[in-house]
């Protein structure tokens, strides 16, 4: 049966394109939060090198994943409103994925290595670490962390962008924190709250690594988004009237949060083509939050229908 499929593809897409961009006050906090963060980046770990304090080092490390979220946010909200163009029809929405990506691959690698070297101080017995200068850092990173979070709470939080980044901080205002924890006992002598705090940031860090590079990864391989159950969405098509069945179902994602659609439903015979459609596209934009969706239908019997007869147009 040759088919001539009838794309409807849903003119009235919710792309959760941000046009314009996130609101100013997101963009400064988020600009302001990031200059702050690196340049404390590059002197956290300046002085963990120069004390050899792992604890640094490693709460260096999880800022370093603050930072590349902070500057994916705010990619992020300054590419969305770059209109698409022919040769990239969806923009810049992945630009982040990417980012977050091989962000969440260099930070496998930084946590590996923390790691080996703690464990090897504990092995080997840690060398001393002046507690007072690691004290003062970390205190000052908690000021930064604390005071980011603020700005990026004010700003917008029903962005996405705002909050994944808010939460980025508050992960690392406790990094800092242990930081402080470790410069105390090594005041007081005990050289092994180094490595051993370092092996709790590390794990943090890997923690919320791993999470980032599952749900990248995912995105990257076209899964479709968390939380979108795809078997009973086919289920949920097949059962309306007039579907004889379903398949070539596609559903993916660009960013982790908008579904993308294609599907073929084949059609009882003198069923009105347009009434199946827009029952199909209202039942995946009411049921799922499916907005952009490609539906193509294909007649049981009798000759396949011509795209001028069963089009839509701006449905």
């Amino acid at each position: 049966m040759s088919h001539e499929h009838s794309h409807a593809h849903g003119h009235s897409h919710a792309h959760a394109h941000p046009h314009g961009g996130g609101p100013p006050s997101a963009a400064r906090a988020l600009l302001v939060s990031l200059v702050l963060n690196g340049a404390f980046l590059v002197i956290e770990g300046a002085i963990g090198l120069y004390t050899g304090s792992l604890a640094l080092l490693s709460d260096a490390a999880h800022m370093l994943s603050d930072v590349g979220a902070l500057a994916l946010a705010l990619g992020a909200t300054l590419l969305a409103s770059r209109p698409t163009l022919p040769s990239r029809t969806f923009g810049l929405r992945r630009v982040e994925v990417v980012g977050g990506f091989v962000n969440a691959l260099t930070l496998l690698a930084a946590c590996a290595y923390i790691g080996w070297e703690a464990i090897s101080r504990l092995r080997e017995g840690p060398p001393p670490v002046e507690g007072g200068l690691v004290l003062i850092v970390g205190a000052i990173g908690l000021a930064i962390n604390l005071g980011s979070a603020w700005m990026l709470a004010r700003a917008d939080r029903g962005n996405l962008n705002i909050r994944a980044a808010l939460a980025h901080m508050l992960a690392d205002a406790l990094g800092s924190l242990g930081a402080m924890v470790a410069a105390v006992l090594l005041m007081y002598g005990y050289n092994g709250a180094d490595p051993i705090v370092s092996l709790f940031i590390a794990g943090l860090v890997l923690w919320g690594t791993w999470g980032l590079l599952r749900d990248t990864a995912a995105i990257l391989l076209q899964f479709p988004p968390r939380g979108l159950r795809v078997e009973p969405l086919r289920q949920q098509l097949a059962a309306l009237d007039g579907v004889e069945s379903v398949h070539d179902l596609h559903v993916w994602t660009l960013d982790g949060r908008s579904a993308i659609l294609s599907v073929h439903l084949v059609s009882a015979p003198g069923l009105d083509p347009h009434e199946l459609r827009r029952s199909a596209l209202q039942l995946l934009a009411d049921e799922h939050g499916v907005k952009h969706a490609t539906v193509q239908i294909e007649s049981a019997s009798g000759p396949p229908c011509e795209l001028e007869r069963c089009s839509t147009g701006g449905l």
